[in-house]
């Protein structure tokens, strides 16, 4: 897995804040892979403070099968109080699919069960991104 620490050990050294999809953006953007799509979980104290984003599957040139317990076992580990899910398209289109709409709903009914509440799920690209937040899919 890779993952993107807010500090050493992967602990919240720095007051990071991540309240937006845009703030998901540019720390995500930085690591757009443009062969395979990726899947990634940003973990949040309840502050909004990034502890850490993980990505938690990588899959093919356009799919990416995530399972329930790799988003959540990371949320555990990191004691995260929120998660932020997103995931890149190497298509460039931002627009959510069927299968990522159906995810997005999986992965709420899990969180609700977890009571780790997910924020948002982000669509990236290199330039942009779609929040299902903004598009008040939540």
């Amino acid at each position: 897995m890779t993952k993107i620490p807010a500090g050493p050990d992967d602990t919240v050294k720095t007051s990071q804040i991540i309240d937006n999809a845009q703030k998901v953006f540019e720390l995500l953007s930085k690591n757009y892979n443009p062969y395979a799509e990726e899947f990634w979980g940003v973990y949040l104290t309840h502050q909004m403070e990034l502890i850490k984003a993980v990505m938690v599957h990588k899959g093919t040139l356009n799919s990416c099968k995530i399972h329930p317990r790799d988003l959540f076992r990371e949320a555990t580990h990191a004691n995260s109080y929120a998660i932020i899910i997103a995931h890149n398209h190497t298509s460039q289109s931002t627009d959510p699919s069927l299968e990522d709409i159906r995810i997005t709903k999986k992965l709420l009914k899990c969180a609700k069960i977890m009571e780790i509440p997910i924020l948002d799920h982000i669509i990236f690209t290199k330039e942009k991104y779609y929040s299902f937040s903004e598009a008040k899919l939540f």
